[in-house]
């Protein structure tokens, strides 16, 4: 009977759901697109000097990503047409670092309208699962991404689990999608997929009518409002740093922008991707509100030795409140992403951040890290004056009275986390009984957000709780700590 059961675990189709990124952006036909040039202020840099202002003259992007071309040989992707993200955007990022990193305008394509709808350029969606990211012309220099958790999934025994890429009836099947978009809306295409990969003939034949979701950061997030409104076609969710509580590094990137940790700048000298790009196109990405934190669960504890507050507005009384805080962003962001957050998040039953009741017949292993610093947990807003300004008072050097003029600054509050992600948002709201949570939190070996997918303790984690041999966290408490034996970082 055990090795009926352990068959039938080891027989079922796996989706494997990317997070935020994790899926390329690929365009459909080949396109050109002008840029008429601008200009961007660095007023919290300076007021009155060359590092505060940058001037991008105008440009005419190529968007021909994939197929060698002889007039284009820096574009060849073999794993095209990526516009996020292949040799075309690194090669237009890298040329123009002498011209303030204008060749970022290369991402304006990825732009939603204002009702956040891809109907700009609505040749670009989703393309493929980011085994790895080609960063030169046929991929001679490149970054793996899933690549190492694929990899094992699909390797042969001993190494991997041997499951077959895309196809039999305990295969392996990457979703990918477009990760700028609504919740709900990637929930239900992942329910259609769902639907798909179980009418194949080969899973039909084999009498499978369950799938497992193993997801990476917002995928998780994904499979829980999936299962939470379907849950008949789901035998259990396996995720990896997913922040059901929420994430407050969303918000940083809608009130000052966000790198994504692969640009260094500052004011008009920057490399690589840059802050202004990034917030320009959250605006209107549904994906940037859907993250926010979901309920009043959030600020259960607020208080009491942390300050849940996440929004720090020093102007005004600051909101501690799930309310107060979906007013502010409604206040000074996109309006109507804002409201349909809102309008999922208070339908939705449980919340996506409340799990004291359990997760009824999926069971759902939720796997962690904790313990980086560097975690945004809240952001900042307050007036201030330039830093040119506050160098020569300190300094007392002469300073021009421009220079010193009140601007609104902002500032990333970091806290404990996954670097990406707060702990208290990798938690969410969990019984005292808890008992499928794996934090991974070794002494000088706190794990950075993506890196979780890479680990072997992990990919062990993930062979065990598939095969059926490991149910719960304290058959793995050597490795893996419970919520109960672990403190968060002030």
């Amino acid at each position: 009977m055990k090795e009926a059961y352990l068959d039938m675990l080891t027989n079922i189709p796996i989706i494997f759901i990317p997070g935020t990124s994790g899926s390329s952006l690929d365009t459909s036909t080949r396109f050109r697109h002008e840029f008429p040039g601008d200009t961007h202020t660095f007023p919290e840099v300076c007021e009155t000097c060359p590092l505060g202002v940058a001037v991008h003259n105008d440009e005419l992007f190529d968007y021909r990503p994939g197929p060698f071309d002889i007039t284009k040989p820096w574009a060849y992707d073999p794993a095209g047409p990526r516009v996020w993200i292949g040799p075309e955007a690194v090669g237009y990022l890298v040329a123009d670092d002498v011209n303030a990193n204008r060749g970022n305008h290369y991402f304006d394509v990825l732009k939603y309208d204002d009702h956040g709808h891809n109907t700009v350029f609505a040749q670009i969606g989703s393309g493929t699962v980011l085994q790895q990211v080609n960063l030169a012309p046929g991929g001679i220099l490149n970054q793996p991404i899933y690549k190492p958790l694929l990899d094992f999934l699909t390797g042969a025994p001993p190494n991997g689990l041997g499951r077959p890429l895309n196809s039999g009836a305990n295969g392996l099947y990457l979703f990918p999608y477009d990760w700028r978009a609504d919740l709900p809306d990637q929930a239900a295409r992942l329910e259609a997929f769902v639907d798909t990969v179980l009418s194949r003939p080969e899973v039909q034949a084999a009498h499978v009518q369950k799938v497992v979701l193993l997801t990476h950061s917002l995928g998780g997030l994904i499979s829980r409002a999936y299962y939470l409104s379907s849950p008949s076609k789901v035998d259990q969710v396996i995720s990896i740093a997913s922040g059901f509580g929420g994430v407050i590094l969303p918000l940083k990137i809608l009130t000052m922008g966000d790198t994504w940790g692969f640009g260094i700048g500052f004011g008009a000298l920057t490399v690589g991707f840059t802050e202004w790009e990034t917030q320009a196109l959250a605006q209107n990405w549904g994906t940037a509100y859907f993250q926010l934190p979901s309920s009043d669960l959030w600020f259960s504890d607020d208080g009491a030795i942390f300050d849940r507050s996440y929004i720090r507005d020093e102007r005004q009384p600051l909101p501690h409140s799930h309310q107060a805080s979906m007013s502010w962003i409604q206040l000074h962001n996109n309006a109507t992403l804002t409201n349909r957050a809102e309008s999922f998040f208070t339908s939705t039953s449980p919340s996506l951040d409340d799990f004291r009741a359990g997760t009824g017949s999926i069971p759902h292993h939720r796997i962690i890290s904790k313990g980086r610093m560097d975690t945004v947990v809240a952001i900042r807003i307050y007036t201030g004056t330039s830093d040119a300004c506050q160098f020569a008072m300190q300094t007392g050097l002469p300073v021009n009275p421009a220079e010193c003029v009140p601007i609104t600054r902002y500032e990333p509050i970091h806290g404990d986390g996954d670097s990406t992600i707060p702990y208290h948002g990798l938690l969410g709201t969990i019984a005292p009984t808890e008992n499928r949570i794996y934090v991974l939190d070794n002494v000088n070996d706190h794990i950075e957000h993506f890196a979780l997918t890479t680990r072997p303790e992990v990919h062990h984690l993930i062979a065990s709780l598939l095969d059926g041999s490991v149910t719960n966290q304290t058959q793995v408490a050597a490795i893996f700590q419970s919520p109960g034996t672990v403190t968060e970082l002030l």
